[in-house]
């Protein structure tokens, strides 16, 4: 690698980022079914019928057990770190006791005192459970207006119940928090046309000029910081629940917004109303400043990017997972374009809005 990681905040150093590569590089180990059932049997004292379902990191499934309950079952990589896995469960049950209304998962506690299984290689993999959220990835939809209010309200509240959520771990190293946006200059090299490069290019040198300078006195919080089309579940006209916490992170919390909008903006058929309905429905419980809705369109632009690289990255590396990790790249692209596109209009339409809603500097 040779763009340098800039330190912002509390952000790692270089050798921690490179660190925080090992998971994705290195490829789990497959689980069967009939292991996971085990697992679910032994650790839980659950019983039912078990189905794979995709993950990233963890390998998972599906529980349908004969009472009618639904859940998964998460077993986590090899290489994750506890202290990781205990951040994702105590913001689960830290937004249970704080906003039982939410539609996040619930964690189920094991049966056993210590939910660790060895795999065929002799790793210690942790084995967690948390309820199945029934509905439609936002993915399988067309983002309309009115669903993109509901995403972005849904958001908003999200983001307002863990304002006071605090953990040891908050800070860890991790490659999707957009701090790390100047490294994705080593993964533009993936993709495939000078065109995609240049946008690619572009959108950095945005962030890093609009962004970076200012990105340590923004409002931090944790946040989810991956709000993209497969973690939403929805109705045709409105938000049904949230999963998927794997990225959770303390950062500026207008990044969990420009996370949400910028995989609108490759979706649906009115980009700039669309984008507009987000913001709009996020800030009906937190008023973004002037300097976060400022800094919004060009942290879009950096996050697509993100997601652009790291998943050509790696699907250069691992060819037998590349459909998985390149689910999203279509609607990136779209969206990286039309952002490229729309800048002027959205900018104007940022300040009407700022005018009338935002607070502070």
């Amino acid at each position: 690698m040779d763009v340098p990681v800039p330190c912002v905040g509390e952000a790692k150093t270089e050798a921690d980022f490179e660190a925080a590569l090992i998971i994705l590089e290195q490829p789990s180990q497959p689980v069967s079914v009939e292991e996971a059932t085990r697992i679910a049997r032994d650790m839980f004292g659950m019983t039912g019928m078990v189905s794979r379902l995709p993950g990233e990191r963890d390998r998972n499934f599906r529980l349908r057990t004969a009472q009618g309950g639904d859940y998964v079952l998460k077993i986590a990589h090899c290489a994750e770190q506890p202290d990781m896995l205990d951040l994702q469960d105590s913001v689960l049950r830290y937004l249970r006791a704080k906003d039982p209304t939410l539609a996040v998962p619930e964690l189920l506690e094991p049966s056993v005192p210590r939910a660790v299984w060895r795999d065929q290689a002799g790793e210690e993999r942790i084995v967690r459970m948390v309820t199945f959220l029934p509905g439609t990835p936002l993915g399988n939809r067309s983002a309309t207006v009115p669903l993109c209010t509901s995403i972005g309200g849904m958001l908003g509240r999200l983001d307002q119940a863990l304002t006071g959520f605090h953990h040891p771990a908050q800070f860890h190293a991790l490659l999707w928090n957009l701090r790390n946006a100047a490294y994705m200059r080593n993964f533009i090299r993936y993709f495939p046309t000078e065109e995609q490069k240049a946008l690619a290019d572009a959108a950095l040198a945005a962030f890093e000029q609009q962004v970076l300078p200012v990105m340590a006195t923004l409002p931090m919080q944790v946040i989810h910081n991956d709000f993209n089309v497969h973690n939403i579940l929805c109705s045709a006209h409105a938000i049904e629940g949230v999963i998927d916490f794997g990225d959770v992170i303390r950062a500026p919390r207008v990044q969990d917004l420009a996370i949400a909008a910028s995989y609108m903006m490759g979706t649906g058929t009115q980009p700039v109303e669309q984008f507009m309905a987000i913001l709009s429905g996020y800030c009906q419980t937190i008023a973004l400043t002037r300097a976060e809705l400022a800094c919004l369109p060009a942290m879009m632009g950096a996050r697509l990017v993100m997601s652009l690289g790291i998943s050509s990255w790696r699907a250069s590396r691992n060819p037998a997972d590349a459909p998985y990790i390149t689910r999203n790249q279509a609607i990136a692209w779209e969206g990286l374009a039309r952002l490229e596109a729309l800048q002027d209009t959205l900018r104007d339409r940022m300040l009407t809005f700022a005018a009338a809603t935002s607070t502070g500097p």
